[in-house]
């Protein structure tokens, strides 16, 4: 076993025995890589926050049906993405009746974030999971729970269209 399946099958346990801060630790020490995942789709840090805190709710109140501990991150992400999708469903059925303005720091940090989320959601969140948070091929396709073949031609095209949108500006 690796250090690291060790070490996730304690966080696991720890977390099964209802000892949150193992969780809220493990958090801190990943938050740079799951809000950039939450803000490749949600654009807004108040909504990053309340899905980051469905997420954490969601995984200790479920932990016990983790089957492979050493798989915990890939859960974790793939909970995470599902939560992301959820509010953007129900931002969708939401009339915005004003316009939001992005301040500028923002759009000057994060403007790749912009011309990304101009493409196919499929394709996004493999981009966003290979080059934002890095991911391998194998571990996308874990936490997407589809084929390595599917996620190799969704990285090659949403990189496809990229250029496409590139070269337009």
């Amino acid at each position: 076993m690796t250090t690291i399946n060790i070490e996730n099958k304690r966080l696991v346990n720890r977390i099964k025995k209802g000892q949150l801060e193992f969780l809220l630790q493990w958090i801190n020490q990943n938050k740079d890589k799951l809000y950039k995942i939450a803000w490749s789709y949600l654009y807004n840090h108040a909504d990053i926050e309340d899905v980051l805190q469905d997420t954490l709710i969601k995984v200790y109140e479920n932990i016990h049906t983790l089957k492979k501990p050493n798989y915990f991150e890939t859960w974790f992400i793939s909970i995470l993405i599902n939560e992301c999708r959820t509010r953007l469903r129900k931002m969708k059925r939401e009339v915005l009746k004003e316009s939001i303005e992005h301040d500028g720091y923002h759009l000057d940090q994060y403007s790749f974030f912009q011309e990304l989320n101009s493409i196919d959601d499929i394709y996004k969140e493999v981009i966003v999971l290979k080059y934002i948070s890095g991911y391998s091929q194998e571990e996308i396709s874990s936490i997407l729970d589809i084929p390595i073949g599917t996620v190799k031609s969704r990285i090659y095209r949403g990189l496809r269209e990229l250029r496409e949108l590139v070269k337009e500006v």
